[in-house]
């Protein structure tokens, strides 16, 4: 098994093939989504590897507003609370 393999970030899929061998196919995991850095909720941004979102334009790769790592309600209250 290759050394990058050997990680718990693949997951490992026990085959058995037509000659009645048993092998290990390997499936990289998901991203988890983006997540407000206040309350949590999910950001409209896609789920990709940050390899994926290198090559994704610099636009869609993050909200184009003031606070892009919060969600727009949370945006709007810290916005208020810099204001006071």
């Amino acid at each position: 098994m290759r050394r990058s393999l050997r990680t718990r970030a693949v997951k490992k899929t026990r085959v058995v093939t037509p000659g009645k061998r048993t092998v290990f196919h390997f499936k990289q995991a998901k991203p988890s989504p983006a997540v407000c850095g206040m309350c949590g909720a999910k950001l409209g941004r896609a789920k990709l590897t940050p390899v994926e979102l290198k090559r994704l334009p610099k636009v869609q790769r993050r909200a184009e507003r003031p606070l892009p790592h919060l969600c727009p309600k949370c945006m709007r209250e810290e916005i208020k609370k810099m204001l006071r």
